[in-house]
């Protein structure tokens, strides 16, 4: 009787775990949903409530980010660069800490160029707060394991930032 007590403890407590875990990642993509029609629409006011606090006030503040933000989008738009798409990944690794949740987060963009597409593959650092009320993004483009701390000091060193992959570009077909 105790060891089928003990089997229903462990299955419960397993349930309850992965229950948990699907809960967790269902908000991160929830807010990456968010984001990422954020990113499409140029919508900067979107994309700042959900950048990690300490970016914005490392940048200026608020003006001073959303001046950053409109002036790499219009570099791009510049260069003849759109983005067209951002999906995010199911691969989602996380672990808490006191007072955050991290998270690596894989996502693809397509981004459409003079000539072709261009098709990349990278990891966000997404930070849950205040239980889980707020996300926050972190673009990896430049943060290694060396300066993660940098950015993020409560970072928890068990998550591993993936490898960066090359853009891989495609051609538009001939018409």
């Amino acid at each position: 009787m105790v060891k089928n007590f003990l089997c229903y403890l462990f299955v419960c407590a397993s349930q309850f775990t992965l229950t948990a875990e699907a809960q967790v990642k269902g908000e991160i993509k929830t807010a990456g949903q968010i984001y990422a029609y954020a990113q499409i629409q140029g919508d900067y006011e979107i994309l700042l409530d959900f950048t990690y606090p300490k970016l914005i006030e490392r940048a200026g503040g608020r003006i001073a980010m959303k001046n950053i933000l409109k002036q790499i989008q219009d570099t791009k738009i510049n260069k003849g660069q759109k983005l067209t798409a951002l999906e995010f990944g199911d691969d989602i690794q996380f672990t808490t800490n006191a007072t955050e949740v991290h998270a690596v987060v894989p996502f693809i963009t397509v981004t459409k160029v003079p000539g072709g597409t261009i098709t990349s593959e990278s990891n966000l650092i997404a930070v849950g707060t205040e239980s889980r009320d707020n996300w926050y993004f972190i673009e990896t483009t430049s943060i290694n394991e060396e300066n993660i701390s940098k950015v993020l000091p409560s970072w928890d060193n068990s998550l591993e930032l993936p490898y960066k992959k090359p853009p891989v570009y495609k051609e538009d077909p001939l018409q």
